[in-house]
């Protein structure tokens, strides 16, 4: 199969593969074997910068033998203004669903209880917190947040004399 595009479309498509292959890798340790197909159609990709008259936007490491977006592709496409906006985004979602799957699961007796509920039930119970956290974290960001320690509710503590 052969795909022709242009030298702006190439551009932005350099510009999706950057933002995918930032969210597939950025929070990895190790290497992840299933990540390597996404690898190879990056490589091959950012192998044609030179030929598309981008080649000051993808590095070669010989030692690696790897393709690389160069600072200039990071600094100049906004892609990272794009990255940055859906990180701060999934922050926001994912902590005010992780505290109304709390809130819930206490307010129902457990999470067990909570998965019993009903689909309605459950909105029911879980819009209200939603909606106070939203508007909490939206106002005030986290300058409300604190670590609340309950202390006698986790394992004993032992001291040695």
């Amino acid at each position: 199969m052969k795909v022709e595009i242009s030298k702006e479309e190439y551009l932005e498509l350099l510009d999706l593969v950057h933002i995918a292959s930032w969210v597939l890798v950025f929070h990895k340790t190790v290497p992840d074997p299933r990540i390597d197909r996404y690898d190879r159609i990056t490589q091959k990709l950012y192998a044609l910068a030179k030929d598309m008259g981008y080649a000051g936007l993808i590095n070669y490491d010989p030692g690696s033998r790897k393709y690389h977006p160069s600072k200039t592709l990071e600094e100049t496409t906004g892609t990272w203004q794009l990255i940055d906006e859906f990180v701060d985004r999934s922050f926001w979602d994912e902590l005010v669903i992780r505290f109304i799957e709390r809130d819930a699961a206490r307010t129902a007796g457990g999470y067990e209880q909570l998965n019993q509920l009903s689909h309605e039930e459950r909105h029911a119970l879980e819009d209200p917190i939603e909606e106070k956290y939203s508007k909490e974290f939206d106002d005030n960001g986290i300058e409300h947040l604190e670590l609340v320690e309950h202390y006698g509710t986790s394992a004993a503590v032992v001291t040695h004399d």
